[in-house]
């Protein structure tokens, strides 16, 4: 059984006694109950999402005689239809931990998570803070109750228990401003030398400086989530042919299994270069799960914050590409069949500088005449309609916990994709 990350898991999921997790900003010490537990337990620190900082604690209803059950059913780490539904059924959340900033409360997560008339503040448990970023836990008494009937009786007595122990041990956490994974590494030159899994040499001064963006995907033979996005990536890769950027793999145990790497690219159609591991991968491209793509400019500096785990929507990748070619100065083409707006509408995609998107942002859409209004989705995604001409693009409001953006942005004539960062207050 794998994380969200492809990350294997140990002790029931609890990945050692004290963790630590950045990108929600505190160190949390497990109960001793937690190391022998009837269940699984899944933490799964999401990170800031619409500028709540999010943590789930998941359980699932197995012994681990019953993982290693479906454990022994999967092929090559693919789990059947069937055992696919039982772990699914099996699994429900716990807990969820929202962190907020501005020293705002239940309300205002309450909004942010589109959750009016099925939560309270009653359901909020205040944690911790650190500045005016206050942490707080969240029962669903209705989920929860649904949850426990459907358990035999053996998870039912213990599920209560594990949630009070884990709210107790929340509330004596260590609590520190969050950090952006992969924050550190922007601006980092790249430099190294290995060879493809073909056995051809490779320089990366000579890989990077062939297009204007490359996205390096590191991956894993037995990683789930890595091979499950392959053939998208495969397809993402042609798209880019004409438009100065490429994609490349980095099998990170293809030294020790490079035919079933091989086999895996043949599986999926893959066209773009993959590279055997080097020396300096770890120091050069830390990375806290599986798998994790870097975007990098045509002189080896990594541009942006890596994507780390399969997005639930592959297109962030070309997002993303696009964002930085944009960076770089270059246009991209326009994408014939490759996305699923038509021609004569433009989206406007609003993400924060974590690359999470931003809902509930006012924007202006205007021509030379008039101004259209509209604002983002839970996608970060507001949507206009337009014929030939030229337009710009504005934030009229930010919303709570962002910077007010007076920036312009023009429409391309093609109508594709504007990109606007929003930076936090």
């Amino acid at each position: 059984m794998y994380n969200q990350f492809g990350k294997k898991k140990v002790r029931n999921g609890i990945m050692g006694r004290t963790e630590t997790y950045d990108q929600m900003g505190f160190r949390l010490t497990y109960p001793d109950i937690f190391d022998h537990t009837t269940g699984a337990l899944m933490p799964m620190p999401v990170g800031n999402v619409n500028g709540l900082y999010l943590f789930l604690m998941n359980y699932m209803a197995l012994t681990k005689e019953e993982l290693a059950e479906i454990s022994s059913h999967s092929a090559g780490g693919q789990m059947s239809e069937e055992d696919t539904l039982k772990a699914t059924n099996a699994m429900g959340v716990m807990l969820t931990v929202a962190g907020i900033e501005g020293g705002q409360g239940p309300e205002e997560i309450i909004k942010r998570l589109s959750a009016e008339g099925s939560m309270t503040a009653d359901d909020f448990i205040e944690l911790g803070r650190c500045d005016d970023l206050t942490y707080y836990a969240i029962e669903d008494p209705k989920v929860e109750a649904s949850f426990m009937n459907s358990m035999g009786p053996a998870f039912q007595e213990e599920f209560p228990v594990l949630k009070n122990a884990l709210i107790k041990a929340l509330k004596n956490a260590e609590y520190y401003k969050p950090r952006v994974p992969g924050a550190d590494l922007v601006g980092r030159k790249l430099s190294f030398e290995t060879e493809d899994t073909e056995g051809n040499a490779v320089k990366s001064e000579e890989l990077f400086a062939a297009h204007a963006v490359t996205m390096i995907n590191l991956w894993a033979t037995w990683c789930g989530p890595c091979r499950n996005e392959l053939e998208e990536l495969g397809n993402i890769h042609r798209r880019l042919a004409d438009r100065d950027a490429a994609i490349v793999g980095i099998c990170s145990d293809a030294d020790e299994k490079a035919d079933a790497c091989r086999e895996l690219m043949a599986k999926n159609n893959l066209t773009y270069i993959n590279l055997l591991p080097f020396a300096q991968l770890e120091e050069q491209l830390p990375t806290e799960g599986y798998p994790t793509s870097f975007f990098v400019s045509r002189e080896g500096v990594i541009m942006t914050y890596p994507v780390i785990g399969a997005p639930a929507d592959l297109s962030l990748y070309e997002d993303t590409i696009n964002e930085m070619l944009a960076k770089a100065g270059v246009v991209p083409a326009a994408q014939e069949g490759t996305s699923e707006h038509k021609k004569d509408v433009c989206r406007i995609i609003v993400k924060d500088e974590a690359g999470m998107p931003v809902k509930g942002v006012s924007v202006q859409f205007c021509s030379d005449t008039t101004c259209m209004m509209g604002k983002t989705d839970t996608e970060g995604t507001a949507s206009f309609t337009a014929g030939n001409g030229h337009y710009t693009v504005h934030v009229h409001k930010a919303p709570v916990g962002y910077e007010a953006c007076t920036e312009e942005f023009a429409v391309p004539e093609d109508l594709s994709d504007v990109v606007i960062t929003l930076k936090k207050a």
